[in-house]
């Protein structure tokens, strides 16, 4: 299961950030997970909550976008709606084409804050 490597990345990504930007609770995590990407929703939500407890990111929502496929054609020059890697050119037939959106699996943005320790 390479969610659970996934989300143990977020998780360092995550923390690499609030460092830098001096953030301490982090609300959303919105992450793009590409159709082929082989990464499933709910392994992936599952692993999510798992990894992040104890974490500034704890109770922080994960909100998944599926961007489909897009391959483009060696032969044509079109782009294609794919919806597997070995998928053929929709325009010309020709196989091969080189995956330009659909694989890829990154955190696009936080909705962060900083909550106030409390005084004593």
């Amino acid at each position: 299961m390479h969610e659970l490597s996934l989300a143990e990345s977020m998780r360092e990504l995550i923390e690499e950030q609030a460092e830098a930007e001096h953030f301490n609770l982090v609300e959303a995590v919105y992450l793009e997970v590409g159709q082929l990407s082989h990464v499933e929703a709910e392994a992936m939500q599952f692993c999510f909550d798992a990894v992040m407890k104890g974490s500034i990111a704890d109770n922080a929502k994960l909100i998944l976008s599926r961007p489909s496929g897009i391959g483009l054609c060696g032969s044509c020059q079109k782009q294609s709606e794919i919806k597997h890697l070995y998928d053929a050119c929709s325009h010309c037939g020709a196989f091969g084409l080189e995956v330009i959106q659909g694989d890829q699996v990154r955190i696009s943005s936080l909705q962060v804050s900083t909550k106030e320790s409390p005084t004593d």
